[in-house]
């Protein structure tokens, strides 16, 4: 059906699934007023309704400007001003008024109308709950009696008392029924989408929980890697670069032997809310393991890679964490920008030489790849500990 649409009216189908849906379930309701219009027309031409042209015309002109109305106003996002944008009472009501108005003007079809009510309640279960369902249902027993009193009053169409009492109270029993099935189909839907709904709560809980540090909050290894290789595809398709920023907090084993876990704990939770503050919203901070992170800075190279480094071990070096007594710890941080046609690896094992070296030239500073000659990469080649330090 969506299909047919976008091929018939394609400026008038709305692209949000959820006013698409709420479209179809419009034009399902104006459908089923095009039955009805059709079948007065039927009628008319077989001679079983007495109705003149014009008020014909004038009558199924109101009508129809109605109907169309409300798929014009999801069409156009009207609908999403009012609290309901479904606007499914608005269109139960007119629906009932109209069919009410219709038996009025053509009582001979009176029993053609009087199903059609049932469509219209049948309709509320797409939003409705069960107090909705007996209030429509009541409105529309009131409209059916108030409109053949009107015309058993006025004389104008000749009524069987005894006959239509008695399908007054059939209508009623079925219209009992169909407002209990709505409200059952209703409190189906309420329930299922309460499910879907703590379903989808459950499933981003899990999908944080897989790509984030349980103590820090920060990504974990695993996702950081995915990360990267997005990062690496960017570079494919243009001018688009990205440095890598290692950082490894010094003596961090000393303030677990003297302090404790909980202490250690503390540390990296502060260099975690320390880390965040330092980056963009569209940059990336993941802990790699242990006392090491890994800073992911997109569209930045090594000197705006510096200024940010430089920002975070400062930071660092002025925190104070009352846990530690007066004790600061200071943090290391290696940089190297990832290079077209490389392996992510290559570019990691680079910036862990570098953290290494800012290591190995007293703590406490920034060593980006460019500081190190060839002669230095050679010799920390091998003693470096490697990106695949485990987590």
């Amino acid at each position: 059906m969506t299909t047919l649409l976008r091929r018939l009216v394609p400026h008038l189908v709305p692209d949000d699934p959820h006013q698409m849906l709420r479209m179809r379930r419009t034009l399902m309701a104006t459908g089923s007023g095009l039955v009805l219009t059709t079948v007065v027309i039927t009628a008319m031409l077989a001679g079983m309704v007495e109705m003149p042209v014009p008020n014909f015309l004038l009558l199924y002109t109101l009508i129809w400007l109605g109907n169309v109305s409300f798929p014009l106003m999801i069409s156009y996002d009207i609908n999403l001003l009012f609290k309901d944008p479904s606007l499914t009472i608005s269109q139960l009501i007119w629906h009932t008024l109209t069919n009410t108005i219709s038996i009025y003007l053509v009582p001979e079809l009176h029993t053609v109308f009087l199903m059609h009510y049932l469509l219209v309640v049948l309709f509320g279960a797409f939003r409705m709950q069960r107090k909705g369902f007996f209030i429509i249902g009541g409105v529309i027993i009131s409209c059916y009696a108030i409109v053949m009193a009107l015309l058993f009053w006025e004389g104008r169409y000749p009524i069987q008392l005894k006959q239509e009492i008695l399908s007054a109270a059939v209508f009623l029993f079925m219209l009992m029924g169909v407002s209990i099935i709505g409200t059952e189909i209703s409190s189906l839907r309420w329930a299922l989408k309460r499910r879907n709904s703590e379903l989808n709560i459950v499933m981003k809980q899990a999908k944080e929980q897989a790509i984030t540090d349980d103590l820090t909050g920060l990504f974990n290894r695993r996702h950081l890697m995915d990360i990267l290789r997005r990062q690496q595809a960017l570079t494919v398709r243009g001018d688009y670069c990205f440095t890598l920023c290692f950082v490894d907090l010094d003596h961090f084993k000393q303030v677990n032997d003297n302090f404790g876990h909980k202490a250690g704990d503390e540390v990296l939770q502060t260099f975690s809310d320390i880390a965040r503050n330092a980056v963009r919203e569209v940059d990336f901070v993941a802990r790699l393991g242990g006392e090491e992170f890994v800073l992911v800075l997109v569209r930045t190279d090594l000197n705006g890679a510096y200024h940010v480094a430089e920002r975070l071990r400062k930071s660092m070096e002025k925190a104070r964490l009352d846990i530690l007594g007066g004790h600061r710890v200071t943090a290391s941080i290696g940089i190297a920008q990832y290079r077209k046609k490389e392996t992510i690896e290559e570019t990691m094992h680079r910036a862990d030489i570098a953290v290494y070296a800012a290591k190995n030239r007293g703590r406490n500073q920034i060593v980006t790849e460019d500081d190190l000659s060839s002669t230095i990469l050679s010799s920390l080649h091998d003693d470096a500990d490697l990106y695949t330090t485990p987590e």
